[in-house]
């Protein structure tokens, strides 16, 4: 049985539990083939979500290097974290500092205004309080 597609792996698979690096290079796969449209290209973490919870769990370090490759695919005005970032951000800087310094700071220099003052404003806070 040969695995070549994102598709065929339940997101309850026991391949996600003990290989997610495999997962994580199915997903480049699949980013890869998505790119040419554009939409599904741009909504990837957000139709993934279950997916990405259980790699965090695993391959934090390779879950935020992967975002970094995603992101800087994307039109500058197109750049937000993705769901599963946002929500964890204290957990990824525990388990991958540097990559989310340099995640944030991809995010950072294309957004302004609010967003740039929210992200800034929780950057600062978990370099606070470790």
């Amino acid at each position: 049985y040969i695995v070549k597609h994102l598709e065929q792996i339940d997101c309850s698979s026991a391949l996600i539990r003990y290989q997610p690096r495999v997962i994580i290079d199915l997903i480049r796969n699949d980013l890869k083939e998505k790119k040419s449209n554009h939409e599904k290209f741009r909504s990837y973490f957000r139709d993934h979500e279950k997916l990405f919870e259980s790699i965090a769990e695993k391959q934090p370090k390779e879950l935020v290097r992967l975002t970094i490759e995603y992101l800087n695919q994307l039109e500058k005005h197109e750049r937000f974290l993705p769901t599963i970032i946002q929500s964890k951000q204290e957990y990824f800087f525990k388990k991958a500092p540097t990559e989310m310094i340099e995640l944030i700071t991809i995010v950072a220099s294309s957004q302004s205004g609010f967003y740039l003052f929210i992200l800034v404003f929780n950057f600062n806070l978990l370099f606070r309080c470790n």
